[in-house]
């Protein structure tokens, strides 16, 4: 399989064809370019471990020759060695220079790979959206569920509401009340005056005849036993032919 540069310039080994993504030219050729950039920086590396070397082997023939009094070879291996780090110098201003740039190129590449991931996103989200129906899909179902919950509420009310049997007006009902309170008042007046009146002649009665007196009471409650028993003997038989 053909290599490949990642975000930061690196290669890699390309995964299948089927789940392989690219990003176009732009993120490709800035890839490229920071590749480029490292390998370059690389080398401007290795050069500097180069020059570091002669310039400690200049200063140290240049010891060993002043130790000799050789002045001349001396001074040559100085002016090397200020010729080594001129270079040296250089070599780190064009790499500062090349790592700014590398740098820059890195964050192209991380702000072109987010897009591409923010673009997948929204494209991901209408997609979702869309099979929703929208958003006026979603507000319909919640119409549609606020509905069926008041339907629902009206529904329970509706069941536990007292049925109407066609009560009367409240004012009949008084005055039927007041009716029947007045008939018992009545009534009641009416069993006083008998009671007094009975007595009475009771007692007169008691006074004249008083054995005549008792035979009629007697006669009178075996007469209301009887009235009692006939109207009791009624009341069953109109029970048992309904």
């Amino acid at each position: 399989r053909a290599s490949t540069m990642n975000l930061f310039g690196r290669k890699k080994q390309d995964i299948s064809s089927s789940g392989s993504t690219s990003n176009g030219p732009t993120t490709n050729s800035t890839t490229a370019a920071i590749g480029k950039l490292r390998d370059h920086i690389e080398l401007l590396e290795k050069r500097e471990e180069l020059l570091i070397r002669k310039i400690d082997n200049e200063i140290k023939q240049a010891k060993s020759f002043g130790n000799q009094n050789k002045k001349r070879e001396a001074l040559v291996c100085l002016k090397r060695k200020n010729m080594y780090q001129k270079q040296l110098d250089q070599i780190a201003a064009t790499k500062m220079n090349l790592e700014m740039q590398r740098l820059q190129l890195e964050n192209v590449n991380i702000t072109q790979a987010t897009l591409e991931v923010t673009k997948h996103g929204a494209k991901a989200m209408a997609d979702a959206t869309r099979r929703m129906g929208g958003v006026d899909a979603v507000e319909n179902v919640i119409d549609e569920m606020e509905e069926g919950l008041q339907d629902a509420k009206e529904i329970d009310d509706a069941i536990s509401r007292p049925i109407n049997y066609g009560q009367e007006d409240d004012d009949e009902l008084l005055a039927q009340l007041e009716e029947l309170e007045q008939g018992d008042l009545n009534q009641q007046f009416t069993n006083d005056v008998t009671d007094d009146v009975t007595a009475n002649t009771n007692a007169n009665t008691n006074e004249e005849f008083p054995q005549a007196a008792q035979h009629t009471v007697a006669v009178s409650k075996n007469k209301q036993q009887l009235d009692e028993e006939r109207e009791l003997a009624e009341l069953e038989a109109s029970m048992a032919m309904n």
